[in-house]
């Protein structure tokens, strides 16, 4: 099975909603340099929030047991810790910082000690759809591309107005991958044929389930695949 980064987004939508008064000041920052993060045979990641700026900070510079040990605590009240995810992809990429106008230039901070990137701005939160808001949205600002190899089944959720949203990623503790939908929201499944990729770019709907998995998109659907 092949390795791959759970460049995951997101987010604990409620707590982000709140705001936040404070944000810690990065231990040293580098802003839209030409040195792409090291990803390669990662298959988790580990994302922190900047409450404040609205962004969202990845590294894979820990360890589950690690990370579940840590807290941002009272001294960093502007950061909060997102679970950490798996993908379902067969190879990501990030192509930029999206406060970056190239592709290639990413801005990194040194932050409890460790070297993040920043991989996403967040722009809204909301809205929820169906009974018990059993699906949160938000809308975030990346450069994400997903790739799927031949013979890989992939899960697309469609919305009522027809809208196509592709798997991402879920935490890494799920153990069901059959959470309830609102009404006349479907989950399709198709077998590739061929190499598909999907580009998540520039203002992207994230849709959270129940059980914490994430679709995201609008995405165009591969014409060539098998139910």
């Amino acid at each position: 099975m092949k390795m791959k980064i759970a460049l995951f987004l997101l987010l604990p939508f409620a707590i982000i909603a709140i705001g936040a008064t404070a944000a810690t000041k990065p231990e040293s920052k580098e802003v839209c340099v030409n040195q792409p993060p090291e990803l390669a045979g990662q298959n988790i990641g580990f994302e922190l929030i900047d409450v404040l700026r609205r962004q969202a900070w990845v590294t894979t510079d820990w360890t589950l047991e690690d990370y579940s040990n840590f807290s941002p605590g009272l001294a960093s009240p502007g950061w909060i810790k997102n679970e950490p995810r798996v993908g379902f992809a067969t190879k990501t990429s990030v192509l930029r910082s999206p406060s970056c106008d190239e592709d290639g230039q990413f801005v990194y901070q040194t932050q409890f000690g460790r070297t993040f990137f920043h991989i996403a701005d967040i722009s809204q939160i909301g809205p929820t759809y169906g009974d018990n808001r059993k699906i949160k949205a938000a809308i975030v600002t990346k450069y994400h591309r997903l790739q799927f190899d031949p013979g890989q089944n992939i899960s697309v959720l469609l919305s009522p107005a027809g809208e196509a949203f592709i798997r991402v990623n879920r935490p890494v503790d799920v153990t069901s991958l059959d959470p309830e939908l609102p009404q006349d929201w479907t989950i399709q499944e198709f077998v590739l044929s061929a190499t598909w990729q999907a580009d998540l770019f520039g203002k992207v709907q994230v849709l959270r389930l129940e059980d914490g998995t994430s679709y995201q998109g609008p995405v165009r659907l591969p014409k060539d695949n098998s139910a």
